[in-house]
């Protein structure tokens, strides 16, 4: 287990080099600022996607220091526990690749949507004991 000042200490050291970044690039910062200031369209369509956005983030995020635990506990060995993180990382790293310019091709609603079902099955698989189910709810993760 990792000392608590260390995880603390590694947020706060990440919060405050973002901080310090957006901090210098003035135009950044003005664009943060009009995207809550704002009183338009495009503004307030900015804040409900962050809202959606973060809390999507927050449901991944949430699960992650568990997943791990949770493979042990299906009894699934560490090279193997590897294998699925892999396969979750791998996926994220090929489909990045060209589905944000699909989504801009074919709409970005269908593709949240999209996103939607598939980190919905993504999530469903994690109840299954079976390396292969596994292994594919990983994928479907990544995308």
């Amino acid at each position: 287990m990792l000392p608590h000042l260390l995880i603390y200490g590694s947020i706060a050291a990440g919060l405050l080099a973002t901080s310090i970044v957006v901090g210098l690039d003035s135009s950044q910062l003005m664009s943060i600022r009009g995207v809550f200031a704002s009183k338009d369209g495009l503004a307030s369509f900015q804040r409900s996607y962050l809202f959606g956005f973060f809390l999507a983030m927050l449901a991944d995020w949430l699960q992650g220091p568990f997943v791990y635990a949770l493979y042990q506990g299906y009894g699934i060995d560490h090279t193997h526990n590897g294998y699925l993180f892999v396969a979750g990382f791998g996926s994220s790293a090929l489909f990045g690749t060209f589905v944000g310019s699909l989504a801009d091709k074919y709409g970005r609603r269908k593709f949240v949507i999209l996103y939607c079902v598939l980190f919905g099955v993504h999530c469903a698989t994690k109840h299954c004991n079976a390396f292969g189910m596994l292994l594919l709810g990983r994928v479907l993760g990544g995308i």
